[in-house]
C-alpha cells in the first residue's frame, strides 16, 4: 500500500510562502505510525515543502485547519480524478462532515489512534465507510509518531515534538477545544520512554536544535501534579526542550524552577489581551494580569525564554486600549510577543454561536477568512475598519527591528543557564515576524474582501468547486452540537488531577 500523509498550509499573507520554524506539525509522522508497517509511507508538510501532484499513491491522508480548506479540497479533487482515494481528518473535518464528504472519499472524525487502523483494514479488502468516529483510546495506548520518516533536511531549525497530553481543562470561549476534547494525559514513564528510545533529534548541519525537542499539547501545565511528576523524570535525560502551557503555572515559581532544572528553555503561553475586560469576555479567567513583569521577569531569571500571544478585536477591546499596547509592552520590560493575531469565531466555538445569535458575523465569509488573521465578526465595541487599522498597526510596532533589538538586549543579560542565551537570539526572528502577515499589500484583513490564493482561485474555477460559505444559519446547530458534545464529556471520568 502506498500512502501519502500530507499537512497542509497557506500562509496568512495568501502568498505562495513556506514557513520553516522550529515547530511544525507532526500530524503526518504520528499517523505514519499508526500505518501497517509495510507501508510505502511519504509525509509532506507545506509549510515546508510543496506537495507533488505527479505520485501514484493509492491513499492520501489529510490533515488541515479551518482556513486551508479550500486548497486541501483541490488537492483531494485533482488525486481523486487521477483514481487516489482520499481521506479528510482534523477539527473542521469532524464538524462539517456533510460538507467534506464532497470532496474527500472518507472522514476521520476524532482521534486517529482507533480510527485510522480501522479505516486502514476496510480500505484494503475495498470496503472504505465514508466516516470513521470511533471512541478515543486510552492515553496509554498512543503510539510513537514515526520519527525516522521526519526529513530535517527540509527545515534546518526544526525539532522534533511529542505529545505528553491532549485537550485543556479551561474553557475559553474563542477556543476549538472547548466543549470537544476532554483533558486527558499520557503515563510518565511513556513519555520518557518515548523521547529516550524512540525520537529521533535535528543534527543536519549548523542545526541549533541538536539536543532539544518541544512538547506539542495545547496545555502542558493542565494538570500541575502530572507536570512536577513529568519534570522529575526528565531531569535524568538532559535534553532542552519548549512548551506550551497557561500562565496560571507561571505564577508557581517552584514549578518554573523545577521546569528548567529538567530542561525547559522555552515557554509559549496565550496572554491574548493585556485588557482585564478582554480576557472577561473571553472567559480567560486563568490569566491574571497583576503582578505580570515580576513572573516575566523570574521566568527568565531561570533560564526559560518566555513569549507569548495577543488577539486583537476582542469585545473587551477599545480605541484607548488598543493605541496603549505598546505602551504597557514598553512598560512590562520582559514582554516577548510572539504572535499577534485576530480573535476568530471558529465555527464550533461558544464564541461563534455568541456571535451569530447577535448578528455579528459579517456578511460574505468563507472557511479561508477564519485563519486568525481577518476579522470575521464586528467588535462590540469598535468599528470593523478600527479593528484591522489596529491589527496592522500593532503588526508593524511589535515587529520593527528597534522592538526586536529591546527584545535581545533586556532578556540576554537576566539568565546564563546552558542554551539560554542562544535562544534569545534564536527566538528574534519569531519577533520579527510578527510584522509576516503584512507582506501583501493588497490584504484588506476582512471577511469576504480577500480572494484566496491565486492557484487555488484558478483551480477552482477549473474544477467547479465552490468556497464554503460561514453565516449566522450555522449558530444554531453550532450551538446544539457543542451542548450536545458537552454533556458527553460531564458524563466520562475525570483522568485530569
Amino acid at each position: 500500500m502506498r500512502i501519502a500523509i500530507i499537512s497542509t498550509y497557506t500562509h496568512p499573507t495568501r502568498l505562495p510562502k513556506k514557513e520553516r520554524s522550529v515547530m511544525q506539525s507532526a500530524v503526518p509522522e504520528l499517523l505514519a505510525g499508526l500505518c501497517p508497517p509495510d507501508a510505502e509511507i511519504e509525509l509532506y508538510n507545506e509549510k515546508e515543502v510543496d506537495v507533488p501532484l505527479d505520485r501514484d499513491w493509492d491513499l492520501v491522508l489529510f490533515s488541515y485547519l479551518h482556513a486551508y480548506y479550500e486548497h486541501t479540497k483541490v488537492l483531494s479533487t485533482l488525486f481523486r480524478r487521477r483514481g487516489i482515494t482520499t481521506v479528510a481528518g482534523g477539527r473542521h473535518a469532524g464538524h462539517f462532515v456533510d460538507d467534506a464528504l464532497q470532496h474527500f472519499d472518507a472522514v476521520v472524525v476524532g482521534d486517529p489512534e482507533a480510527n485510522l487502523p480501522a479505516l486502514l483494514a476496510d480500505f484494503s479488502r475495498g470496503a472504505l465507510k465514508p466516516r470513521y468516529d470511533l471512541p478515543a483510546v486510552a492515553p496509554s495506548e498512543i503510539r510513537a509518531p514515526r520519527y525516522d520518516l521526519i526529513d530535517f533536511g527540509r527545515n534546518p531549525v526544526r525539532a522534533p515534538g511529542i505529545e505528553a497530553s491532549r485537550g485543556c481543562p479551561f474553557s475559553c470561549n474563542f477556543c476549538v477545544l472547548t466543549g470537544h476534547e476532554k483533558y486527558r494525559y499520557r503515563p510518565v514513564a511513556d513519555v520518557v520512554r518515548e523521547i529516550e528510545t524512540k525520537m529521533r533529534f535535528n543534527r543536519t548541519t549548523f542545526s541549533v536544535v541538536d539536543n532539544v525537542f518541544t512538547f506539542l499539547d495545547n496545555n502542558l501545565g493542565g494538570s500541575p501534579r502530572y507536570l512536577r511528576e513529568l519534570c522529575e523524570a526528565l531531569i535524568p535525560l538532559g535534553r532542552q526542550w519548549g512548551c506550551a502551557l497557561t500562565w496560571n503555572i507561571l505564577e508557581d515559581e517552584e514549578l518554573v524552577r523545577l521546569m528548567a532544572r529538567a530542561g525547559c528553555r522555552y515557554i509559549y503561553t496565550g496572554l491574548e489581551s493585556l485588557n482585564p475586560d478582554s480576557l472577561a469576555g473571553m472567559n480567560k479567567g486563568q490569566n491574571k494580569l497583576a503582578g505580570l513583569r515580576e513572573v516575566m521577569r523570574r521566568t527568565y531569571s531561570h533560564g526559560i525564554l518566555l513569549s507569548f500571544g495577543l488577539l486583537v478585536g476582542a469585545d473587551g477591546d477599545t480605541n484607548e486600549y488598543l493605541w496603549r499596547v505598546p505602551e504597557y509592552l514598553h512598560e512590562l520590560r520582559y514582554g516577548s510577543v510572539t504572535f499577534l493575531g485576530i480573535v476568530c469565531p471558529y465555527p464550533e466555538t461558544p464564541f461563534f454561536a455568541q456571535v451569530a445569535s447577535e448578528g455579528r458575523l459579517l456578511p460574505g465569509a468563507t472557511i479561508r477568512d477564519f485563519d486568525g488573521y481577518t476579522l470575521c465578526h464586528r467588535p462590540k465595541n469598535l468599528h470593523p475598519s478600527e479593528a484591522i487599522e489596529h491589527f496592522q498597526r500593532l503588526c508593524g510596532e511589535i515587529g520593527s527591528l528597534s522592538n526586536v533589538a529591546r527584545h535581545v538586549f533586556h532578556k540576554l543579560p537576566l539568565s546564563s543557564a546552558p542554551r539560554y542565551k542562544a535562544g534569545v537570539l534564536v527566538s528574534a526572528p519569531e519577533v520579527l515576524s510578527i510584522r509576516a502577515p503584512l507582506g501583501n499589500p493588497a490584504r484588506r484583513y476582512l471577511a469576504g474582501a480577500d480572494p484566496i490564493e491565486d492557484w487555488d482561485a484558478r483551480m477552482m474555477r477549473e474544477l467547479g468547486l465552490a468556497p464554503q460559505r460561514i453565516d449566522g444559519t450555522q449558530s444554531l446547530a453550532s450551538a446544539r452540537g457543542l451542548a450536545r458534545v458537552q454533556r458527553s464529556l460531564r458524563k466520562a471520568p475525570l483522568v485530569a488531577a
